[in-house]
Formats: structure tokens, C-alpha cells, sequence
């Protein structure tokens, strides 16, 4: 196991963290001295092949991860030339933390920065880059409605360096920890996938629970959303609970927005953002809740099990009942007399059971994905100067 020690402060210019094996204070110098921006132009009126490229939506934000690339020789404008372990950032809208370690040779939008250790390993320049140092010199950008990273102020910026030995020992280190984070990101996307399988296969009846005794359960009854649950409204606006503070989640648009001392909502309830930005998304709820008025409340009728209720309506395209351009709406009255098919309460049980399950391992998927991202956010804190 990879051990690594707080440092002595005697010294002033060492990090908070270090190997054993290394001594001594990191060398300051100004990120111009030790890197570059400069970069081959790539025309793609003079192509003769095809070549990757990578635009700023092919970068995510913050994960270093790459989300695909198109034919530069199709493209029709400028490019910048990049190689193999170059560092790329985007410099528009910096703030976003768009970077890659480039896994091939190719070119990219000129919004995006190619970057070549001169005097510093490439591995460890894309490192810096994900410091906060380095971030709050690229948001130090020209631009309101379109800022960009100015490389004028970033290559003036002082970072301590060290050694090249020190160096490859960090960068190896954390490229371990960034590897277990992408294992994890792809531990849920294959859980999130399983379970939006499943929740096809059992809505079309391809897959089918039996009973304790394994016996068939009935045959499903074709109802109208009407029939198994009912709608209710909120009036709670997010100005009335700015100073209220308490034990009680009340939920936005995004989810938990935040605790009070007030709740509306006894038992278990679905909600559903009816107004705006992410209209039709959905929350399972817990008791001792409460919405803002941008949502809806769905609770499930007599013979109705509240977790596949849930299920169900997950599997709603919500867009199809939207109205209004400016502000996207959705109306109960418009999707409530959408048919489907609905089992047995004894059936619901089981599915619900069955789904949730699931649900509950990819939280505990998603709790470990932060665990290792904080644990990464730490070391990029204490590893460098």
C-alpha cells in the first residue's frame, strides 16, 4: 500500500502531504515557465482523411472523462493539433472544469486549450490543472456572458514544482484514484441500465412475479393513471423558506433543496416538477416532506403500492403533455388518462420490492462515488502547494 506522511512545516514551501522518500522545498515558478498553449493549426479544407476531434461537449465537466469526438475533416473550421498525453481545458467557461489527458492524437476546438509540459511532465501539468490554484486563475476570465480563460493571467500564475521523480510518484498516485472513480461511474451506469431493463421487461408483462406459493398471479387490469393515484398541489414558495431552517426535507426542482421545521406530507409520496427547468422530473419521497409549489404531489389510491406507482410513472415520457415555450407546463388533467396495464396489489408488492432493491444498491454506489471523489478533492488540496 502506497504510504504517504504529513510533512514537516519547518520548511515553508513543501505540501501538507508527501512520500517518505522525498526532501526538501518545491521550486516556485510561474506556469508559463514550465508550460504551453501553443499549439500546430489544423485546416480542415486541407484534409485528406479523416481525423478525431474533439469539440467542448465531447469534454465533461470535472470528471476528465471523454463523451465522444466527430471527423475533423468535416467540420469546417479551424482546429487545434493535439498528441497523445497532451492536457486539454476548455477555456470557455472555465468554471465548467473541462479537461482531458488526450488518449490519442487529434485536434480539437479552438475553445479548448492545448497544453504541453516544457520543464514539468505532461501527467503531472494535468493535475495542476484540476487544482483549485489553477481554476481560480482560469475564472479570472474576460467575458460576461461568454468567459474565457485569459492564458495571459494563467501562465503569470506561481505553482511550486517539484522534482521530476516526485512528480511521475504524485501523478501516478492519483491517476490510481482517478481510475477507481471511473470504475465506480461505470458500476452505476450498469445498475442505472439494469434497472430501466427491468422496469421495460415487467411494464410489458415479459417478466412476470409469482406468488409465495409460485403460483401465476392474475391477469392485469387495464386502468387509467386516474384510477390508482390522485394529485395534489403546493403552495410552499422558495421565498418563504429562505430563513427556516429545521429537521424536515422539503424537495426542488433538483431534489432535497433543503431542511425545515415544518412538513406537509405524512407518509411516502411521488413528486413531480410540473413547472419549468426539469418539468416531468420525478422524486420518490419520505414521509414528513414537503414540495415547493413547482411541483406536484402523486399519491397512490386504495390498492396502489406507493414505490410501484413510481415505477410506473418513471416509465412516462412526461414530454409528450408539455405546453408553453417560455415556461414549460405539465397538467395531471392531461396525463392522467394514460392507460396501463396494473397487477395485483399482492404483484405491485413483489415489483416494488424487487426494483427498489436495486434502486437502494445504486445509492450506495453513488455515496461510494462521492466518498472517492472527496477523497481525490482532498489530496489535490494536500499534495500540492
Amino acid at each position: 500500500m502506497t504510504e504517504i506522511k504529513k510533512e514537516n512545516k519547518s520548511m515553508s514551501n513543501v505540501p501538507n502531504l508527501r512520500f517518505p522518500e522525498f526532501k526538501g522545498e518545491w521550486e516556485v515558478k510561474k506556469l508559463g515557465e514550465v508550460a504551453t498553449n501553443k499549439s500546430v493549426k489544423y485546416n480542415p479544407i486541407n484534409a485528406t482523411s479523416s481525423i478525431r476531434c474533439i469539440e467542448l461537449e465531447h469534454l465533461a465537466s470535472q470528471t476528465g472523462e471523454l463523451l465522444g469526438y466527430i471527423d475533423g475533416s468535416k467540420s469546417g473550421s479551424i482546429k487545434n493539433v493535439f498528441n497523445e498525453g497532451d492536457v486539454l481545458f476548455g477555456k470557455l467557461r472555465p468554471y465548467l472544469k473541462k479537461h482531458l489527458q488526450a488518449p490519442f492524437d487529434g485536434v480539437c476546438s479552438s475553445e479548448i486549450w492545448v497544453l504541453k509540459g516544457t520543464n514539468i511532465s505532461n501527467d503531472f501539468l494535468y493535475r495542476i490543472i484540476q487544482t483549485n490554484s489553477f481554476i481560480d486563475l482560469a475564472n479570472q476570465s474576460s467575458g460576461s456572458k461568454m468567459p474565457r480563460a485569459d492564458w495571459n493571467v494563467v501562465e503569470n500564475g506561481l505553482f511550486s514544482i517539484p522534482s521530476l521523480l516526485e512528480q511521475q510518484k504524485i501523478a501516478s498516485f492519483l491517476s490510481l484514484i482517478d481510475e477507481r472513480i471511473s470504475t465506480q461511474s461505470k458500476i452505476i451506469l450498469r445498475l442505472e441500465s439494469l434497472i430501466q431493463n427491468l422496469r421495460d421487461k415487467i411494464f410489458k408483462q415479459n417478466l412476470r412475479f409469482k406468488t409465495n406459493k409460485e403460483l401465476d398471479f392474475p391477469n392485469w387490469e387495464n386502468k387509467s393513471l386516474g384510477e390508482i393515484c390522485e394529485k395534489k398541489s403546493s403552495s410552499i414558495s422558495a421565498n418563504k423558506i429562505e430563513d427556516n431552517f429545521g429537521e424536515y426535507i422539503i424537495y426542488g426542482a433538483s431534489g432535497v433543496l433543503k431542511k425545515v421545521d415544518f412538513y406537509e406530507e405524512k407518509s411516502d409520496y411521488i413528486s413531480i416538477v410540473k413547472d419549468g427547468s426539469g418539468v416531468g422530473r420525478l422524486f420518490y419521497c419520505k414521509g414528513k416532506s414537503s414540495v415547493l409549489g413547482t411541483m406536484d404531489i402523486i399519491k397512490p389510491l386504495a390498492n396502489t403500492n406507493t414505490y410501484f406507482l413510481f415505477y410506473l410513472l418513471s416509465n412516462i415520457d412526461f414530454t409528450k403533455f408539455v405546453t408553453g415555450s417560455t415556461i414549460p407546463h405539465i397538467y395531471f388533467k392531461d396525463y392522467k388518462n394514460e392507460n396501463f396495464g396494473i397487477p395485483s396489489i399482492e404483484e405491485q408488492t413483489k415489483i416494488a420490492v424487487f426494483l427498489s432493491q436495486i434502486d437502494d444498491k445504486i445509492e450506495i454506489e453513488k455515496q461510494l462515488l462521492i466518498q472517492y471523489e472527496n477523497q481525490k478533492n482532498y489530496l489535490l488540496q494536500n499534495l500540492f502547494i
